[in-house]
């Protein structure tokens, strides 16, 4: 299957932060999800912390990365691990649009499920 990723919806998550779903369930995929997000110039996205690892892949622009108060610079080429239950954020530290591939496990979907339902349940 191949896939153009300008035809595909972009969903704002935040102010200046952009995801688009590559492949997911929708697509097939069985074992893990493809995402690519925008950032824009110095627009951070919100601090986070789940029980699945990910790994991004920076396309273009360049950034900060902060995985449990450790910093990494990154730019055009860098691929970054974040182990699961990792306190993890990513900032465009740039003046041009920061852009990655981000990949999750299947079981991203349950997660955010059951997170949902408890938050439902906890008003």
């Amino acid at each position: 299957m191949k896939i153009n990723y300008k035809n595909l919806p972009k969903e704002e998550i935040s102010p200046g932060i952009f995801r688009i779903w590559i492949f997911d369930e929708r697509a097939g995929a069985k074992n893990f999800f493809m995402r690519l997000f925008e950032i824009a110039p110095l627009k951070e996205t919100q601090a986070d912390k789940h029980p699945y690892e990910h790994e991004i892949f920076i396309l273009k622009g360049k950034g900060m990365v902060e995985i449990d108060y450790d910093k990494f610079e990154v730019a055009s080429g860098d691929a970054v691990y974040i182990a699961p239950n990792k306190l993890h954020q990513i900032r465009n530290t740039g003046d041009t649009l920061l852009q990655f591939i981000c990949m999750v496990p299947a079981s991203y979907r349950e997660y955010k499920k059951n997170l949902a339902s408890k938050n439902v349940r906890g008003k």
